[in-house]
């Protein structure tokens, strides 16, 4: 069989808006950074941004466990919400 439809990736990709609904904003088939953001720098060497989620709650409990334990490198400024677009 001939190869004449054989698929050619464009060499930049755009993508057709999606055809409406609630959710068609937040699903979009990309990858990586949309925008450039300049993120707030503190006083220490690790920011941390957290909701306070399950996994947020394993990080900030680990950090205050090594700053309890006298590591000074684990020191840390929290920016509640920030994780939020």
């Amino acid at each position: 069989m001939p190869d004449n439809n054989e698929y050619i990736p464009p060499l930049v990709w755009t993508w057709d808006k999606a055809s409406g609904g609630t959710f068609a904003n937040i699903n979009r088939p990309v990858s990586g950074p949309t925008h450039d953001k300049d993120l707030p720098v503190g006083r220490h060497p690790l920011q941390l941004y957290s909701l306070g989620t399950p996994n947020g709650q394993k990080v900030t409990i680990l950090l205050e466990e090594l700053l309890a334990l006298g590591h000074a490198g684990a020191e840390y400024v929290r920016n509640p919400g920030s994780s939020r677009a």
